[in-house]
């Protein structure tokens, strides 16, 4: 055999070889991936938030309204009959059954009678947990009145957002 036939061989021999000691320090192994699809959480609001009928009486306070529906208040406000002691307000939230849920208030909103307003806070638990495919949210609030404030019947809207923790 010639020189150049055999530095050929020699030179396939080589090739094969490294292919072979290459492949023989590979290793592979298989993984397994998986998921969790919850049931979309959802919330409808139920009770109204309501901090009854009063008068200031001449001088500026506040009603507080707690999520259990104690009611509360700073100033002299006097409270009728006609109008209830107030209620608190509830949401339902719904979602999968033992999940925990994180709960958004709004920082504060108005009430209003035409141009007239009034502040309002909403407070009640940060989280929840969804015992049963939906459960009760109870809320409550804090009502700021100015001294003066205009008679008539005020209203406005708050939104109260969940979210799965």
């Amino acid at each position: 055999m010639n020189t150049t036939a055999r530095l050929s061989l020699i030179a396939a021999l080589l090739a094969g070889a490294g292919m072979v000691s290459t492949s023989a320090m590979a290793a592979s192994a298989s993984g397994t991936a998986e998921a969790t699809v919850l049931t979309p959480i959802t919330i409808a609001a139920g009770t109204n938030l309501s901090f009854g009928t009063f008068s200031p009486n001449g001088a500026a306070g506040t009603v507080t309204i707690s999520a259990a529906g104690a009611r509360t208040f700073t100033g002299s406000p006097v409270f009728t009959s006609a109008g209830g002691a107030g209620t608190n307000g509830t949401f339902t939230v719904g979602g999968a059954v033992g999940a925990t849920f994180a709960v958004t208030y709004p920082s504060a909103f108005t009430i209003s009678n035409g141009s007239t307003t009034m502040g309002v806070a909403v407070t009640g638990a940060a989280t929840g947990t969804l015992s049963t495919a939906s459960v009760t949210l109870p809320v409550g609030g804090t009502l700021t009145y100015g001294a003066t404030q205009a008679p008539g019947a005020y209203t406005g809207t708050y939104s109260v957002a969940v979210e799965y923790n």
